[in-house]
């Protein structure tokens, strides 16, 4: 499950309901609602959202009043806010007030996922760190963090493999890209030098993290998040 937190600020029941089977459908399980601005500024002010995903039509003010009172709280300033809107005509007010993204209402969540999906990838780039549940890279020093506690700090080019197979997870990587993206040049023979290289980052790791790089068998490597998924 992810651990990012999220804050809706919604007041519409239907809505909510849906966004309840939506977000645990996607591995989020820290959400809180708010159905007014003024419940949604107690409630991240108590406990700091990683994003705030916000309506513009509340029963008390707008979204964008909301969005502007959170930008005027220090502790607050820089969590993203999403507006959660059916009207573009909101959205100018929205930017004028510090909103930083835009979503659609729509019954398709495809839309709304892909949004935050992104979001918090660049709040990890800002962060110099990469999580992926009990794991985190973390880039200033190459060091990598497994349930809580650091576990190995890789070499430059271990660390930048590692990195590509926990980003795309769980899509496989190709040999010819993996190699390109370490190495920074085309192998048109496939050199044995990216197994060798994959078997050091794996004896490096904990063995129940190193299990979860596989081979795809004819195509590349791909690192399984969730131990239960079978290996290739």
């Amino acid at each position: 499950m992810r651990a990012e937190r999220i804050l809706v600020v919604e007041d519409d029941a239907g809505w909510i309901e849906l966004l309840k089977v939506w977000f645990p459908a996607a591995g989020y399980a820290s959400v809180e609602y708010a159905v007014t601005g003024s419940e949604a500024l107690e409630c991240a002010v108590q406990r700091k959202p990683d994003c705030i995903l916000l309506d513009f039509f509340l029963p008390d003010q707008n979204g964008a009043q909301v969005c502007e009172k959170l930008r005027a709280i220090p502790d607050l300033a820089r969590v993203p806010v999403v507006l959660f809107t059916g009207h573009k005509s909101e959205k100018v007010e929205g930017l004028e007030k510090g909103v930083d993204y835009f979503v659609s209402k729509s019954e398709n969540s495809r839309e709304l996922m892909a949004t935050l999906d992104a979001l918090f990838r660049r709040a990890q780039q800002d962060r110099g760190v990469l999580v992926r549940g009990d794991l985190i890279l973390r880039i200033s020093d190459r060091q990598v963090l497994w349930k809580g506690a650091p576990t190995a700090a890789l070499t430059p080019k271990g660390f930048t493999l590692f990195h590509i197979l926990v980003e795309k997870s769980p899509q496989p990587v190709s040999r010819e890209d993996l190699y390109r993206m370490v190495e920074g040049v085309e192998d048109p023979g496939l050199s044995r030098a990216l197994d060798v290289l994959l078997n050091r980052l794996k004896k490096s790791l904990p063995a129940d993290l190193a299990e979860r790089i596989v081979n795809v068998k004819n195509f590349g490597y791909c690192f399984l998040e969730d131990r239960k998924v079978t290996k290739p």
